[in-house]
């Protein structure tokens, strides 16, 4: 069944990055948008079996990397959270999130199109060679969840339904590359693309955890989630050129970020230690980003966790 979904999801998701055209907005947006994703994969989970009256922390690392074309991210998540049973069956947790990503790379080509800049004294679309991306994205999150365990009578085997919401800020600064049109009635015109963003979503979750003791110093756990940060918000753009300088705004509408995001993640963890690793971020994360992100052509993420554990 597990497998069943994964296909459903990845098979959903090229489906719709097919619908999407790969000139260079897009290929920025995607970029900006799968350092978001590695948030969301790093999220902190509740330990299993939460014990009433007790809290439970837990403290995890992210090592994130994404590609596309001649543009790359790379980043690290730190997040933490804290779990507290409240009766035999439901707890909650609050949660913090911050991940910092350099945006970097070498040289390129793709189409420069009117997309999102409205009239461009430019002979566009054409192909345009880019150099020297750089720039960073920041992401900070706070938020709470509602947690619904039910363990078996041994205590071997726990199931989680997890709800609730993130507070989020996402900064994209300085993010530009230099530009050089190969074709058309302006070949040779030269300028800069920038991106800029100051977005903040509300972002309600919704998750599943699995989680088996296989022996006295192991257990692994299965996981899903689904986060949808609303509304979608502005990743603005500017165009120099020869003699002009348009952004949005005014001069047209900005791109939006902000897409729905499905996590899979298989963990295993040490019961001595309370250390964890979840291979989701090896394993689906690569196939989700570049199923759903045209122009992806690369991503991973190492995930993994401390968590206290009082059974």
């Amino acid at each position: 069944m597990a497998r069943r979904i994964i296909v459903l999801v990845l098979v959903l998701a090229r489906a719709a990055a097919a619908l999407a055209d790969d000139d260079i907005h897009f290929l920025a947006e995607h970029v900006v948008e799968s350092g978001m994703d590695a948030v969301y994969m790093s999220l902190p989970w509740p330990t299993s079996a939460l014990t009433r009256g007790r809290w439970q922390p837990s403290v995890d690392l992210s090592r994130a990397r994404a590609t596309a074309g001649f543009m790359e991210s790379n980043g690290t998540v730190v997040e933490g959270a804290l779990a507290r049973g409240v009766s035999a069956n439901w707890g909650y947790e609050v949660i913090a999130a911050h991940g910092t990503f350099a945006i970097a790379g070498g040289e390129g080509r793709a189409p420069l199109t009117r997309n999102f800049l409205g009239p461009v004294p430019l002979d566009l679309p054409q192909s345009a060679d880019f150099s020297e991306p750089r720039g960073t994205q920041t992401q900070f999150a706070v938020g709470a969840a509602a947690v619904h365990e039910r363990s078996a009578a041994d205590g071997a085997l726990s199931a989680q339904l997890i709800a609730g919401a993130l507070l989020e800020r996402v900064e994209i600064a300085r993010f530009a590359m230099n530009y050089r049109l190969l074709d058309g009635g302006d070949a040779g015109s030269s300028g800069t693309l920038a991106y800029d963003s100051r977005a903040t979503f509300v972002t309600p979750f919704v998750a599943w955890q699995r989680t088996r003791t296989v022996s006295a110093r192991w257990t692994w756990a299965s996981r899903a989630m689904l986060v949808a940060p609303l509304p979608p918000r502005d990743l603005d753009a500017r165009l120099t050129g020869p003699q002009f300088d348009l952004s949005t705004p005014p001069d047209a509408d900005a791109i939006q970020i902000g897409d729905s995001f499905v996590v899979l993640g298989l963990a295993f963890g040490h019961r001595p230690t309370g250390l964890e690793i979840d291979l989701g971020g090896l394993l689906y994360y690569p196939e989700a980003e570049t199923a759903s992100h045209r122009g992806v052509n690369g991503a991973r993420v190492l995930h993994i966790a401390w968590r206290r554990r009082t059974h």
